[in-house]
């Protein structure tokens, strides 16, 4: 499982919400992609609002199909070429609240010193996303490790809106979720 991430700053959240109620059905079947988020976070305190989808991918072919997309050339055409972040999982966990629609998601980056032990950083971070899979409106949890900055990467994806916590990072609107592999396992 690999992740990607791209963002824009935009003037106004609600032009995206409406964007992404006409066209996120599109991606619920996507070859490859596990699951997209498409997170929207209005203006707030000065910060501008942003739009930033999440991706999941079972496989890095359909990263990089969709990055040659017709979608994806849609998406430059409206905003310009993003630098697109990927992360390698570290680990993924799917909470009790996995058979709903999250609302929220939270997210956190995490420096790793150069001095720190890289296996044992991401075992830590593994078990604290373990523990979390107990909180009741919890969706899932990501765990990622970006080699090019050297940083961890934490999102969390809630049926509801959690505590706002320095723990948990910045926090998200989920305008969509697109899962066509999630909604394929069973149980969910």
């Amino acid at each position: 499982m690999f992740a990607m991430q791209y963002g824009f700053d935009v003037p106004d959240a609600e032009p995206v919400r409406a964007r992404v109620r006409e066209i996120g059905s599109r991606f619920d079947q996507l070859p490859g992609l596990y699951s997209k988020a498409f997170l929207v976070a209005d203006a707030i305190d000065g910060s501008p609002a942003r739009y930033t989808p999440f991706y999941l991918w079972d496989q890095l072919d359909g990263m990089s199909d969709f990055l040659l997309s017709d979608a994806f050339r849609a998406v430059v055409a409206k905003y310009g070429r993003p630098i697109v972040q990927r992360w390698n999982k570290v680990a993924f966990l799917k909470g009790a609240a996995v058979a709903q629609t999250p609302t929220f998601a939270t997210q956190q980056f995490i420096d790793i010193p150069a001095d720190v032990d890289l296996a044992q950083l991401c075992e830590l971070h593994a078990t604290d996303a373990e523990a979390m899979i107990c909180e009741h409106d919890l969706h899932s949890v990501f765990v990622g490790l970006d080699t090019n900055n050297w940083k961890l990467m934490r999102i969390a994806l809630w049926q509801a809106r959690p505590v706002q916590s320095p723990s948990h990072g910045k926090i998200f609107e989920v305008a969509h979720l697109s899962a066509p592999a999630l909604k394929k396992e069973p149980g969910v």
